[in-house]
């Protein structure tokens, strides 16, 4: 992909709408100190402290996020509780100019969100809100029944599932399929099975889980595509990420590490940067170079599930320093 291919793409982002829907979340971060010899007067125990709390939209926010940072309008269809980290989702998707109308608010749950204590700059001991809220799913047909709504009015659409109860279950997986075509992909923890009639997404665990190990993994996805007769994207870490379909196939070798990374999101980073690329009219092989600068750029961002501008894809493509 020459310079001229690379701008006309980043030009025609900026034009796309794109949905996502699935399980949104919170990801709460803070520096976390719980030995300080400090004792409450009021329990006769150990206080622990915290601070430098940060926090980013996680989940299906997550390639929101990245979707709106490469220039995209993107309208979210999910949940959130009427709490103060639902209130938190919400000002961080308005401050990207996120789209939240189909952000349905609900009094019933408690907003997904992921406590990230980091000690030394390593994640500790997760504390988490609302991924395993047992009404979530009640809400689900409120849901889909909106964005059919407005399917047609979109150029791509994305669904993520992440959490142990899900938005999506396979009942409502398989209707959902049925409305939004082909210009789709999906990304999903647990219902991949039942992605079978859309582009889907795995990592090299959720792979392995399907097609168990192999020396031979080329021939391992493409004979998976085959029996699919629907397209996969694969990642595969420091290999890179391989499209394969019945009738094409290309392994995009990833670009060499400089430094410490962190590869928190950068699945979604992949999801983003692939979708909103073929949304445009790009190449199977354009759509994954594209994803490939633009979570080079993400993983080189630490303690954070790190995002890729326009500007940085271009500094990276031209062989300059990540900004």
């Amino acid at each position: 992909m020459n310079f001229q291919r690379l701008e006309t793409i980043l030009s025609q982002i900026s034009q796309l709408r794109i949905a996502v829907i699935g399980d949104f979340a919170l990801d709460f971060y803070y520096v976390f100190n719980p030995e300080t010899a400090e004792i409450s007067v009021e329990t006769g125990k150990e206080v622990q402290h915290a601070s430098k709390a940060k926090t980013y939209l996680g989940g299906a926010g997550n390639v929101a996020k990245n979707l709106a940072q490469l220039g995209a309008q993107v309208d979210a269809y999910g949940l959130r509780g009427n709490d103060v980290f639902g209130r938190e989702m919400e000002y961080i998707a308005q401050s990207l100019q996120i789209n939240t109308h189909q952000l349905k608010v609900k009094n019933e749950i408690d907003t997904p969100t992921y406590g990230k204590p980091m000690r030394q700059e390593v994640e500790d001991r997760r504390l988490d809100f609302g991924t395993r809220n047992h009404r979530f799913q009640q809400f689900t047909p409120e849901v889909i029944d909106a964005l059919s709504e407005h399917v047609k009015e979109y150029d791509w659409i994305i669904i993520n599932e992440q959490f142990q109860i899900p938005l999506l279950d396979e009942a409502n997986l398989r209707n959902l399929q049925k409305i939004i075509g082909s210009n789709a992909i999906a990304d999903l923890r647990s219902l991949g099975a039942f992605a079978t009639e859309t582009l889907l997404k795995v990592n090299e665990a959720e792979l392995q889980n399907i097609i168990g190990t192999s020396s031979e993994v080329e021939e391992s996805i493409k004979t998976w595509a085959a029996k699919r007769q629907k397209p996969v994207l694969v990642t595969l870490g420091d290999q890179g990420m391989v499209y394969a379909s019945p009738t094409e196939f290309h392994w995009e070798r990833a670009i060499p590490i400089q430094g410490p990374i962190d590869t928190v999101g950068a699945g979604d980073m992949v999801v983003a940067g692939f979708s909103a690329a073929r949304a445009t009219g790009a190449s199977i092989q354009e759509a994954c170079e594209f994803a490939s600068l633009a979570v080079h750029i993400s993983i080189h961002h630490i303690g954070e599930t790190g995002s890729a501008s326009p500007d940085a894809i271009r500094q990276l493509h031209h062989g300059h320093s990540i900004a």
